[in-house]
């Protein structure tokens, strides 16, 4: 059986792997009987796996980028904007998150104002933990420094977040957000 070019893959027939790495379908290759596929469906194999294997990398890569925004979201506020800086983690939170955020940030908005309180946070280490076309779980490391009037040279901490998102309507959004 000879068979089409389609690009580098590491294939899998069922439960059993095809035991080599294949540049693609390799013209003028013969695959032995034993596979039991004729060309075309072992090339559509190939192609299936490597779009599910592209919407996989895709989701992940979405999910690490919106995990890493919303924890800078959460961690940086500045009290010249913080109806905004406020607003925007709501855009980013659905379920318990968002009541969560909305209760706690109506408590700490006039300390804020009131200390002139500007928190700059950085990622320090950002990855996925499980990733699914619609549901995330991301683990962020920050780091951050807070200044206000009663420490105006600031005072820096490193902390992580544990967060579990869901895609809603295209974005990923933080339905859970846990302190590590």
């Amino acid at each position: 059986m000879l068979l089409e070019p389609v690009g580098e893959a590491t294939m899998e027939i069922g439960a059993g792997r095809l035991g080599q790495r294949l540049i693609g379908c390799v013209a003028d290759q013969e695959v032995p009987e034993a596979v039991g596929v004729v060309p075309g469906q072992l090339c559509a194999v190939g192609a299936h796996q490597l779009s599910d294997s592209s919407s996989q990398s895709h989701a992940r890569s979405a999910a690490l980028a919106a995990g890493r925004q919303i924890a800078l979201d959460i961690a940086s506020y500045d009290y010249h904007h913080i109806d905004a800086d406020f607003t925007r983690v709501s855009n980013e939170a659905t379920g318990k998150f968002l009541s969560d955020f909305s209760t706690q940030s109506a408590g700490v908005r006039d300390a804020i104002v009131t200390l002139k309180a500007v928190s700059v946070a950085q990622i320090a280490s950002a990855g996925t933990v499980n990733v699914s076309s619609t549901s995330a779980q991301v683990i962020v490391a920050l780091n951050r420094t807070v200044t206000n009037a009663q420490a105006p040279k600031g005072s820096s901490s490193a902390f992580g977040v544990q967060m579990f998102l869901v895609k809603r309507h295209g974005r990923w959004l933080a339905r859970q957000v846990n302190p590590l």
